[in-house]
């Protein structure tokens, strides 16, 4: 056995407010993904995210969030508007923009790590 390299697995520290949250959370319970369902129900991250706010009273709270979750939260997001453009693609709502961006600067950073040039 040989060790050939490392690699970081990057988490972020992300503030969503009370609303954001809220809403995330009524997109998620009407969501045609499972996994998006369950994201909100007792168990799931964007729960989990929900109860550190009732329990800290802070708005916004900061959470840590894997790439895989930014990646269902944006998918969720999708319900903020509803359409889609002629290709299929969602139409990027607040949310779902904000989402990306926070992802777009995740991907970046990971790239930068996981090549040493940070």
């Amino acid at each position: 056995m040989e060790l050939k390299s490392f690699h970081a697995v990057i988490e972020a520290e992300v503030e969503f407010t009370r609303d954001e949250l809220r809403q995330l959370a009524e997109f998620s319970f009407e969501h045609y993904d499972l996994k998006c369902r369950a994201a909100a129900n007792e168990g799931g991250f964007l729960y989990g995210f929900r109860q550190q706010l009732e329990l800290t009273h802070i708005s916004p709270v900061a959470v840590q969030v894997t790439w895989q979750q930014l990646d269902l939260l944006a998918k969720i997001a999708e319900g903020e508007t509803g359409f889609r453009t002629n290709l299929g693609r969602p139409i990027l709502g607040e949310l779902g923009s904000k989402l990306h961006n926070i992802m777009d600067q995740m991907r970046n950073y990971s790239q930068a790590v996981n090549r040493g040039t940070r």
